[in-house]
């Protein structure tokens, strides 16, 4: 029996891009006996979740509303760090305390993933052993240096995560990552996913980057990337050239400030989101500026003007200044003790 639980967390403003991910993954996978989504939202319209329940029905799919209050009443007992309202880690990281003990494979794919084909090979993965299984990131280069990662281990991307619930629970994963926020690091420059990294190092299988085609990965070509990103540490290039060739599931990350859903977007994935878009019931979804500032803008007009094996060094100086700039601002709450584990 094929089946697959997959959760996905967003608030109101991402819906469409929900939409969109939830769409393609019922559409390439109409053969699965059952799908069954779970969807931690954040202030959703009524209107919003009767949409994304018209649309399970369509697909005679199960899909569920989780208690978000529920979740932020346990992190609350749990006094974890606040900033603003917000915790220093993300809300799904701890959905073992809320999720029903029958579910022991979790997929959490984020907004911005466009599936692109079969699931199968994925659901049947053995992840011996493992509490999760996660594609590498294709950016991280000096960050994961910051981290005390050498060049030759292994930085994951969040975006798409495959968890083994059972063994997720058996070695205490979530507890784990309380106890590193408490007493060794809140805040860091990508949150929950420098936090997966550090605390579940040398614990993570790596996935095919089938399973993550980020932009990266389409825009540029294999050599100018090999050129200016380190490849140590990262996929081969057999591993890369099947993901070429066969592309599952698209990480739309990022690119030039922009996403898929932003107007007039120079995304790789545009063409793709756009497809789901228009036959969702999201199709009255306007696409609105990103107003990211004129460091981005000026990105964006280079990536259209000049050569892409000269674009890709600007792209990665402009990538990591926003890391730097992030690092720095992480260090600072964590300076900021006594403000930092204010309550709510």
């Amino acid at each position: 029996m094929l089946k697959i639980d997959v959760l996905y967390q967003f608030g109101e403003r991402h819906a469409a891009a929900a939409g969109v991910s939830i769409l393609s993954l019922f559409e390439h996978n109409r053969h699965f006996d059952e799908i069954r989504v779970y969807i931690l939202g954040e202030n959703l319209s009524e209107e919003t979740e009767d949409r994304f329940r018209r649309m399970a029905a369509d697909y005679h799919r199960t899909l569920s509303f989780l208690d978000q209050n529920h979740v932020l009443h346990i992190l609350k007992k749990l006094n974890l760090p606040v900033h603003r309202g917000l915790y220093a880690s993300d809300l799904r990281l701890y959905l073992t305390y809320v999720l029903d003990e029958d579910i022991k494979r979790l997929l959490y794919l984020q907004v911005n993933t466009i599936i692109n084909g079969k699931l199968d090979e994925l659901v049947g993965l053995d992840l011996e052993g493992h509490p999760v299984a996660m594609a590498l990131d294709a950016l991280v280069r000096k960050h994961k240096k910051q981290l005390g990662f050498a060049k030759d281990e292994y930085y994951y991307n969040a975006g798409v995560i495959l968890f083994d619930m059972e063994i997720w629970r058996d070695q205490r994963c979530s507890e784990r990552l309380v106890n590193h926020i408490k007493n060794v690091r809140a805040w860091y420059p990508l949150p929950e996913q420098d936090l997966l990294n550090v605390v579940l190092k040398g614990e993570i299988l790596k996935l095919s980057p089938q399973y993550s085609m980020q932009p990266v990965l389409q825009v540029f070509s294999r050599k100018d990337y090999r050129r200016v990103f380190s490849t140590r540490g990262f996929y081969s290039a057999e591993e890369l050239q099947r993901a070429d060739q066969e592309p599952i599931i698209f990480l739309s990350s990022r690119f030039s400030g922009e996403f898929p859903w932003n107007k007039n977007n120079v995304h790789p994935d545009n063409d793709y989101f756009d497809f789901y878009l228009r036959r969702s019931l999201w199709d009255d979804y306007i696409k609105r500026p990103a107003h990211r500032g004129l460091v981005y803008k000026i990105e964006k007009i280079l990536y259209r003007r000049i050569p892409r094996r000269v674009f890709i060094l600007i792209f990665r100086i402009a990538y990591e200044r926003s890391i730097r700039i992030a690092n720095r601002d992480s260090l600072k709450e964590n300076n900021r003790g006594d403000f930092i584990w204010d309550r709510i």
